[in-house]
């Protein structure tokens, strides 16, 4: 056994003696010498061939290749750049209009009526020379006529009277209440316009609320799910409420809206001018129902 060569054949048909060798392994240990050395002339050849190629390349074309070392180094230098002044806007030029000279005509019309207007001397000339077309007798002045109208009398209305009717009848005169009280508007009156409107001491909003609370709702239907009424009444000085009025109402609800408004407490009244007056108020009301 010391003298068997185990890349022989010898010990490849001891191992498979007894054995099918008709099987591909035994094949194959015989032929694994063969193999063997065919891979390693191939790997040689390779490696030769690889070797030679890039030794040829570099005799043929130079080396292309720059290392590390024949790389100088650039340095970078940061420039600051300074900072540009910001453009100062563009200023407008304002152009003074000329003021317009006035107009030459407007003085010389207003020059020329003051040369048109003058003074005439009266010329004071002795009876006998004065012609008698220029006198003036006490019958040019008793004309019964003035300004193109009869000179008629008239009553104290200015209507004229028939001659020979009796004129200044107003012999008693009618004596003034001299009271000195200016005239000042009806106290009692109702402003629809006010300075500052009636409104309830707790607020619009609270005062809907307790309206809402207090409206006794009829059965409208499932299909309805607001009713709607306005009012208009009058807010007194003391606050009550007169003269209700109802406007708008679709659903017949104005009694009880009536009824409603009158069981709530006063508001605070209308103020206008620094007095308390009295003063009409609308009140649209929307009570919801089915919900």
């Amino acid at each position: 056994m010391a003298n068997i060569n185990l890349f022989g054949k010898d010990w490849t048909n001891i191992v498979f003696e007894g054995r099918n060798k008709a099987y591909g392994a035994y094949k194959l240990r015989q032929e694994n010498p063969k193999t063997t050395l065919l891979a390693l002339l191939l790997g040689v050849v390779c490696i030769g061939l690889a070797f030679g190629g890039s030794v040829a390349y570099k005799s043929m074309f130079g080396d292309t290749f720059t290392s590390k070392k024949d790389v100088e180094e650039v340095s970078v230098t940061e420039i600051e750049l300074p900072e540009l002044p910001e453009p100062e806007p563009p200023v407008e030029e304002i152009k003074e209009e000329p003021i317009p000279e006035p107009e030459p005509e407007a003085a010389d019309a207003s020059k020329s009526v003051q040369e048109e207007v003058k003074f005439l001397e009266t010329e004071v000339k002795k009876d006998n020379e004065v012609k008698n077309e220029q006198k003036t007798t006490q019958k040019d002045i008793d004309d019964t006529k003035t300004s193109g109208r009869e000179d008629r009398e008239a009553d104290k209305s200015g209507d004229f009277k028939s001659k020979g009717e009796q004129t200044g009848g107003a012999d008693k005169g009618s004596k003034g209440e001299g009271t000195g009280k200016k005239f000042s508007e009806d106290e009692n009156k109702v402003h629809s316009f006010v300075q500052q409107k009636a409104a309830p001491n707790e607020g619009l909003p609270k005062f809907m609320q307790n309206f809402s609370r207090k409206f006794n709702a009829p059965d409208v239907g499932g299909n309805v799910k607001q009713i709607k009424v306005t009012l208009k009444f009058t807010v007194e000085k003391d606050g009550s409420f007169t003269d209700l009025q109802v406007l708008d109402d679709k659903q017949g609800v104005g009694n009880e809206a009536k009824r409603v408004l009158k069981s709530m407490p006063g508001w605070k009244p209308a103020q206008h001018n620094g007095k308390t007056v009295r003063s009409t108020f609308r009140l649209p009301i929307t009570i919801n129902v089915n919900n």
